[in-house]
Order: C-alpha cells, then structure tokens, then sequence
C-alpha cells in the first residue's frame, strides 16, 4: 500500500522541529491549532494558535538546550487524521527524559496541524522532568 503524502509531510515537520527552525514549523501548524499538553507540570496546558505553540517550543527548546529530539517510530495518516508513535529524548540540567509518546493530530485542509494531544508511557518521568 502507498504511504499517504503526509505522512512525509509529518517527517519533514518533525526533522524541522529537532533543527530549531520554529519559524520553518508555522508551515505546518494552522493558524487556530490548539496544542494539548498534558501532565502535571509547569508546561501543561492548552496552547491556542500558531504564535502560542511556536512560543512553547522555542521555552521547551531553551529549557532543554537544545536536546529535545523527537523521532517518529511510526507515522499513519489520511486527509485528515494523523497518529504517530515517537520517542523522545531530552536532557535538562541534571535531569533526563526518555519515554515513548502516542500522538494524535487533526489536520485542516492543507495538511496543517489544527490539533495536537499527546499521551506518554510514562507520565510521571515528563512530569518529574519538568518539575
């Protein structure tokens, strides 16, 4: 079976997102996207539009120096539903990150991502980690 076109789409957001260019991200991200973050730590929250969410990853990017790397395990999409497996890595001060997350986004209709939710294996190490 052929690989839906963005599923490409969703590897090249996320070789862009590991680069640090949060400006080349607001190509993939709708204008009105609202970006679920859950736990129990100070970068839980919904963050609504693409101003909102560039400016959580470059706090998250700060925050990490630079470390937070995201790789795609396995990406599904169709027109307008996408899912990936990702695990990411992270270190911040004394602190490291390495869990596996379940992500689910809704996409407008030009492939954008309008909406972002996240489920970790381990949601007390993210929490610990940003604690």
């Amino acid at each position: 079976m052929d690989e839906h076109p963005y599923v490409q789409r969703i590897r090249n957001a996320l070789d862009i997102y590991n680069s640090g260019d949060h400006d080349a991200m607001k190509a993939f991200i709708a204008e009105d996207i609202v970006w679920h973050v859950g736990g129990n730590h100070p970068m839980s929250g919904d963050y609504r539009g693409v101003d909102a969410v560039i400016d959580y990853f470059r706090d998250v990017r700060r925050a990490t120096a630079g470390t937070l790397q995201v790789e795609a395990e396995e990406i599904l999409a169709n027109d307008r539903h996408a899912s990936m497996f990702t695990h990411v890595t992270a270190h911040r001060d004394v602190r490291k990150l390495d869990v596996l997350f379940a992500e689910a986004l809704t996409l407008d209709d030009y492939g954008r991502w309008s909406g972002y939710w996240a489920l970790a294996n381990d949601q007390e190490a993210v929490d610990a980690f940003w604690a």
